[in-house]
């Protein structure tokens, strides 16, 4: 344990295919890991590669301690539609959006790759709930080209392409300088 804790948390889409790679960058780049993965992350989780790093799950018990020491920073790789939009109206209805909503609540510095389809992003909530979580500091990062000032949507069937050339330096880089 570390006070250099990193909460990585995984939603449902391509880019969560590479959440292997990105443990392994954290802890090249001084991190802890700890991976919260959404429901629907799951299946994309499960032939990789995390070694030793915990996956937290579900709610915890009241009898069960705290299950990760506090995080220092958030990465949310890939922020799918649904969670960007609960996360933003704080509708801590998961363990992720929970972790999601606490870090926007305490500061915590957070990193959010957002990825949607253009049809999802053309709806009014993507572009309002962007707005509302970068107000409140969150760094959205494009999973594109890692631009800072823009979060390109993605076109339909090109998330895995996307995906392939994306970057773990762009999340990790933009920590570092928050």
């Amino acid at each position: 344990m570390t006070d250099r804790t990193l909460y990585i948390v995984v939603c449902g889409a391509p880019l969560a295919s590479r959440t292997a790679d990105g443990v392994k960058a954290a802890r090249a780049n001084g991190w802890d890991p700890y991976v919260i993965p959404t429901d629907a992350a799951l299946p994309w989780l499960a032939d990789q590669d995390l070694g030793d790093t915990p996956v937290i799950t579900g709610n915890r018990t009241p009898d069960q301690p705290k299950r990760t020491p506090p995080a220092a920073a958030v990465a949310v790789v890939p922020t799918t539609f649904n969670t960007l939009n609960a996360w933003a109206n704080g509708n801590a209805h998961s363990y992720a959006l929970t972790t999601l909503c606490a870090a926007l609540g305490s500061r915590t510095p957070t990193v959010a790759i957002p990825f949607a389809k253009d049809d999802l992003a053309g709806h009014p909530a993507w572009l309002a709930s962007i707005a509302v979580l970068t107000y409140s500091g969150v760094r959205m990062i494009d999973p594109h080209d890692g631009s800072r000032t823009t979060a390109k949507p993605l076109t339909s069937g090109t998330g895995q392409s996307v995906s392939d050339r994306f970057q773990w330096q762009w999340v990790l880089g933009a920590l570092e300088i928050m």
